[in-house]
């Protein structure tokens, strides 16, 4: 997917009622967005997929609840911040920050910004991915109890397409059950939490042997395996062919970071065969979703 340029604004509006179902009763909602927001180049949906898994981390650090205040902004980088700043050169900016009032930073993400460790938050490591890849610059800080996560990308040149709208419009929902067996923590979580806000009953497991203990204790039915091909111990193919033995009705939706050329050279493609490939933006995962299942 190639890079665009488009409206922040019109994105996070876009993806508010979405945003109002993560967060629910429990965590306010605050969105504060720039007047006259200057454009950005990025690849839209990567940026989606960076405030839905930013705001998901801020939920589960507010457990007790709180508020998740999303802000927009144009900021001049000046040569004293660049100077505080390794990689960071002055200069316009459109800032995007996402500040939550919980547990604050964790050791492990203190000290993944001093260049040490793994960064912990799916959250946090796509935001310093689409930094990387568009010449940004991520901030993270704690003050007075809360946690704030700052995206910096350049200013695009040039001025916004006429009817800018962002990527999450009308995501398609749904009511059946989803069995979702992913072995990456992180993205189960987004992928999960995402789900289930669009309406839909979700079972998570971590492995194929764990899937079908959950498909075996599960009382009602089962209408969709989202799972993933590479899987600790069982494949996903392998789970997909024992789980509909037990359940015939079962549609199946790969995920793979691999090309679905690559998959059927593998062996791994069958009648109905359907590939979500990774990295997969919200969009893509609320559509393909809805599509199997019809």
């Amino acid at each position: 997917m190639d890079a665009r340029i488009f409206g922040v604004n019109a994105m996070v509006a876009d993806m508010e009622p979405l945003l109002h179902r993560l967060t629910a009763d429990r965590v306010e909602l605050a969105i504060v967005q720039a007047a006259g927001l200057w454009p950005v180049a990025a690849q839209p949906g990567r940026l989606e997929e960076v405030f839905l898994a930013l705001a998901v981390d801020a939920c589960d650090a507010m457990a007790a609840g709180g508020t998740l205040r999303i802000e927009t902004a144009n900021l001049q980088l000046d040569a004293a911040y660049a100077a505080r700043h390794p990689n960071v050169a002055p200069g316009e900016y459109v800032m995007m920050a996402v500040t939550d009032t919980g547990r604050g930073l964790s050791e492990a993400v203190k000290s993944a910004v001093r260049g040490h460790g793994r960064r912990e938050g799916l959250g946090i490591r796509l935001a310093f991915e689409i930094a990387e890849r568009t010449s940004g610059h991520v901030e993270l800080a704690e003050a007075g109890g809360r946690t704030t996560v700052k995206l910096f990308l350049p200013r695009a040149g040039g001025s916004l397409p006429a009817g800018e709208a962002g990527a999450a419009a009308g995501l398609p929902a749904g009511t059946e059950t989803i069995l979702l067996v992913e072995d990456e923590k992180a993205l189960m979580n987004v992928a999960s939490r995402v789900l289930a806000r669009l309406g839909y009953s979700v079972l998570s497991a971590a492995s194929g042997e764990a899937a079908l203990a959950q498909a075996s204790q599960h009382g009602g039915p089962i209408h969709l395996l989202l799972t993933d091909l590479v899987l600790p111990g069982m494949d996903g193919v392998t789970l997909a062919k024992r789980l509909r033995s037990l359940r015939p009705e079962v549609r199946v939706l790969y995920m793979s970071g691999f090309s679905e050329d690559v998959l059927k050279l593998r062996g791994a493609a069958e009648p109905g065969f359907v590939l979500l490939e990774k990295p997969f933006t919200l969009e893509g995962l609320a559509s393909t979703v809805r599509a199997v299942l019809r």
